[in-house]
Parts: structure tokens; sequence; C-alpha cells
């Protein structure tokens, strides 16, 4: 478990928080870019108005789950306590990356001294404020230090911005009380499971029942969970594990909240929203076909394997004009002649994807090409940059991308800066047994 069992302070408290505030204030003068009214919410859904810090441990394990399936999606390792295993930077860019599908230029990923971690967090917290994240008095020394309490609202803001805000692309742009993204979110729910009158996201949801009749209403029919309604109140611990496996199983959502922590009457909201806002994005899959689900990975190897990592070892295009050239990563990025615009992927793998898509083709076609690069072990190389959401990019960027491509089929995999095709043409390349030998470039 990744519950820190420590006696800290809240991460929002403080007697300035009201409710016409257009932002909450807490005992560290941090700041951060959260909707009017989630003063209200990070103090009552929390567990803050008691003085018992239960919530603590739960925020701490739900948040450390969070980090580690994007740690998870790049190949990382994963965290086991916040505290410590951000302190350094490496983590915390890891994350990064994965969320906003970018990669920072350069980082230390081996720091050995103090000065090289600060270096880490700083590129963090720039990375950070180009990106639209607002924190004001955090810094890098307070992650460096170990500073719990700040480090689960850093957390949190990353999630809020990369996550929960990014599933509601309506929400208004203005922090308001009314009509924000946590509204929006229980409104959503409210509309799934309406029988269930949802008021809030925290003790509505302690029997475990609401849980299981939202995964077997985004699930569909055939019903996952159509006996929803029959369990018993009292077995809310199996209830909400019932829930949380379906949809691991059949919705491919991560296992980022438990079912103790579901059960628990002080259950912290902000836990809640971060697990609930997978649902609103999800779609049935079959059984193990989940890109996120356990039983797919540890099923990843497959017989092919090694002969296409031997095969990815032959150079394509001028065998004899190659063979000479250091490993791809290694070459400088004037290494060959350019043509057309530079999308900033030379020397590196790219494959642009989009994580809003309601395409239930284009999805699965993401989740056969992860698959795929998984079983290559493409994602293990230098050069391969974190999945690219286009929906995350610029306009100006992503029309650049497109035009290069000369298409808007998605995913799209681009080497060296040149666009191989999307993924009729990138399986077709690897039945030809070529799509190795191009990833060498």
């Amino acid at each position: 478990s990744l519950k820190q069992h420590q006696n800290l302070l809240p991460l929002v408290a403080h007697s300035a928080i009201h409710d016409s505030d257009s932002s909450y204030s807490v005992s560290t003068n941090i700041t951060m870019a959260l909707p009017k009214g989630m003063a209200q919410a990070a103090a009552a859904g929390t567990g803050l108005a008691s003085a018992g810090t239960a919530w603590i441990d739960i925020q701490s394990g739900t948040f450390g789950n969070w980090v580690n399936v994007q740690l998870e999606k790049g190949g990382y390792e994963k965290v086991e306590d916040l505290s410590q295993d951000l302190c350094n930077g490496v983590r915390l860019i890891q994350t990064l990356e994965q969320c906003s599908g970018k990669s920072f230029k350069r980082y230390n990923k081996n720091p050995r001294m103090k000065v090289h971690a600060m270096e880490n967090l700083t590129h963090a917290f720039d990375f950070m404020k180009e990106e639209g994240l607002t924190l004001v008095n955090i810094g890098p020394g307070d992650i460096s230090d170990g500073n719990h309490k700040l480090i689960l609202g850093l957390i949190w803001t990353i999630i809020y911005h990369y996550q929960i805000s990014a599933v509601f692309k309506d929400a208004p742009a203005v922090h308001g009380k009314k009509g924000g993204v946590k509204d929006m979110l229980l409104q959503w729910v409210q509309s799934k499971i309406p029988e269930y009158n949802i008021k809030n996201f925290n003790t509505d949801w302690n029997d475990g029942r609401a849980l299981c009749a939202l995964v077997n209403a985004v699930g569909g029919e055939p019903w996952l969970l159509p006996n929803h309604r029959e369990m018993m109140a009292d077995s809310g611990k199996r209830n909400a594990q019932t829930a949380i496996d379906c949809a691991h199983d059949n919705l491919g959502i991560p296992k980022v909240l438990e079912a103790e922590d579901v059960v628990n009457p002080a259950l912290d909201e902000l836990s809640v929203m971060t697990y609930l806002s997978y649902f609103r994005s999800a779609q049935r899959v079959s059984t193990g076909d989940s890109e996120s689900a356990e039983p797919v990975q540890e099923k990843a190897p497959e017989p092919e394997p090694e002969p296409v990592q031997e095969q990815a070892k032959e150079p394509e295009p001028e065998p004899a004009a190659n063979s000479g050239l250091p490993a791809p990563w290694e070459r400088p990025a004037d290494w060959r002649e350019y043509k057309g615009a530079n999308l900033g992927g030379r020397c590196k793998i790219r494959v642009y994807c989009s994580s809003t898509t309601s395409s239930h083709v284009t999805r699965t076609n993401t989740e056969r090409m992860m698959s795929l690069f998984e079983r290559m072990k493409v994602h293990e190389r230098p050069d391969f940059e974190p999945w690219v959401m286009v929906d995350l990019m610029d306009k100006p960027e992503r029309d650049a991308v497109f035009e290069k491509a000369g298409t808007r089929t998605l995913p799209m995999l681009f080497v060296d800066d040149e666009f191989v095709g999307s993924f009729d043409e990138v399986m077709d390349l690897n039945e030809a047994n070529e799509l190795a030998k191009i990833l060498e470039y």
C-alpha cells in the first residue's frame, strides 16, 4: 500500500476559506488553480472538518496509485512513498511526460547530488508553468524536502489539469462555484445512476452499490453487474471490490482507489473524483483487451518478440552507408537531410494519438499499436517518446502533424520526424517484417 501513516497537517485547511473566494488558501500559503467551491470540497470532502487524518492515508494511496499508472505506461519504476520518491525530480518529470505527451529535452536520470535533483525539480516546475498549471508559494525545495502535504497538493493539481478537467472540454473557463468540472462530473454520474440519488463524492459511495451501478451503466449490455440493487448495504467492502475488479477487467479502468477506502467514513472526495473521472471516457472492452489491465501486461510476451528485436538491428534504407552510424538516439539532429516541417521528432520514434476520442475503432487501434510496441520492446528504447496526445497540443502544432502526415487518422507513427503510417499501414509493415527495420532508421 502507498498510504503514508504520518501525523501530517491537512492538505487544505485555513480559517480564511470563504464561500465567495475565487481561490483558496492553506496554512502554508499555497494557492492552486482550482475552481471556486473546490475549497469547500477539499475541506469537507477530505474529512478536514474532523480532527482525523484518515483522509491523508486514502489520498496518499490513491494519488500514489495514479502516479504509478502514469509511470507504468512509460515502463518506469513505480513510487512507493510520494514523500521520498519524487524528491530528486526523476519520477515527477516522467509523470509529467506521460500526462502531457511531451518529452523533456534533457534531465538528469540518475542524480547523485542534491544540486542535480534541484535542477530536475526546477525543470519540472518550469514545465508546469508552461503547461498552464498554477502553483503559488510552492517550489522545488518543498518537493526536495519531502513536504508531504504540499506534494499531495501538487499531485492533485496535476491530476485535475491533465485528467479531470480534460474529460469535460465544455467546462467553463472561469473558476466559478456553479457549473464547474466538479458539478459536471456529479451531474454526469447522476444521469448514469439516477436511482442512487448521488449528491456528493464521499458518503454516498460508502456501501459500494452505487459504484457497482456505475460500472453496470457505463459497461452497457450485456450488463456487467445487473444485481447491484440486490447487494447488501452492510457488505460495502465486498461490493466495492467487485466494482473495482469489474471496472478494471471490462472497462480498462486502473485500480487507483482501494475497496477499503471506499467504505471508510473519511473517504477522500478528491480521490473519488480522480477515480470516477476514468469512467467518463471509458468504453466496454473484451476481457484482456485493456492495455491498462494487469492480466494483459502479465501476458505481454508473445512468440515473435525476440525475432523482431533481432530484425530491428538491420538498417533499412542504405545498409552500407548506415552501418557505421551510431545508434539512432546517439545521432545529431542534422545527421541527414530532412524535408518538410520540423515537428521536433528528429532521431525519435513518436506515436500521435488521442486521449479523448469517442471512436471505439480509434481507441482499439491505439491499444493494439501500444501492445505491438510493447512486444517489440520499443518503449524501452531511449529514442521512444511517450505517446503524444494531439488533443493536448496547440492547434498550430497539431495541424502541422496532420499536414505532414497527409491524413488525420489516428494513431499515426512518425520515425525520425517522417510519417510512416496510420494503424493499418503500421500493421501491414509489421506483417511484412519491415517495421522493425524502419524503427532502426
